[in-house]
């Protein structure tokens, strides 16, 4: 049985972002739970207090004070993700090397993409989370 999304928690610090992600999801027809919080702090509030883990997070990377990959290393080391359910996703602007990389090292990270989010994005990752979830 296929398993759908249905519920995402965006990681970002800009409102731009935010906006956009919501517009985009409501193009792709997504019509399950959206939450979004701006900072690494209020994501690690949201994974430690709920018993229900969303099932795909975008986290940007350039964020002040804690960026996506140190929320991402501190889940890890709590053992918050992975977490058998929530497909991680590092969602930048920057398509360096460097950043690809250091995503692709963290074991919590299922993929990559670059902003702008699109509705081709959210396809791609509505089909993995499905097969993965299979």
């Amino acid at each position: 049985m296929e398993q759908a999304l249905r519920s995402i928690l965006l990681v970002d610090d800009e409102d731009d972002h935010h906006f956009i992600t919501k517009l985009t999801l409501r193009q792709a027809g997504y019509a399950g739970e959206f939450h979004g919080v701006h900072s690494a702090e209020s994501a690690l509030d949201r994974l430690r207090s709920s018993a229900n883990k969303p099932d795909l997070m975008l986290v940007d990377i350039n964020m002040p004070a804690t960026n996506g990959f140190e929320l991402l290393e501190v889940c890890e080391r709590e053992g918050l993700l992975p977490n058998g359910r929530t497909m991680v996703v590092m969602c930048s602007s920057s398509n360096r090397p460097v950043d690809i990389d250091a995503a692709n090292r963290l074991k919590s990270v299922s993929d990559y993409i670059e902003k702008a989010f699109t509705t081709e994005h959210f396809e791609h990752l509505k089909n993995s989370f499905a097969l993965n979830r299979a």
